[in-house]
């Protein structure tokens, strides 16, 4: 079976509308119905549940007027921080990734030629 990691985004999209439309049809709303809850177009709704690319704030829309909202938790828990690393760094979560070492490009440049 192909895991979620494998899958081209034009299969996760399918896949994704097609549980929205479940999750729908469970609710007894029509795409209509859905839409006016959501604040979104019809087309919008279609357009989602035919694994078409929307905009996350329409997702977002749709799945609160689902009551659906909190499976986000799901999708993207929160990362736990070590507490050591915030003891170190007196209580302050880490807000971007430095490497150690050189990076490629402080390399001494030269030509090809040159060896």
């Amino acid at each position: 079976m192909e895991t979620a990691q494998h899958k081209a985004d034009d299969t996760v999209l399918a896949e994704m509308g097609q549980r929205m439309v479940a999750i729908r049809l469970s609710s007894k709303l029509t795409q209509a119905e859905l839409a006016e809850m959501a604040g979104v177009s019809k087309r919008t709704v279609e357009r989602l549940e035919n694994g078409q690319s929307v905009q996350m704030t329409s997702l977002i829309r749709c799945m609160r007027a689902l009551g659906i909202l909190e499976r986000i938790e799901k999708m993207l828990p929160d990362t736990p921080v070590n507490p050591l690393l915030l003891l170190e760094r007196h209580g302050k979560r880490p807000k971007r990734v430095r490497k150690s070492g050189k990076s490629p490009s402080s390399t001494q440049w030269t030509w090809s030629d040159e060896t």
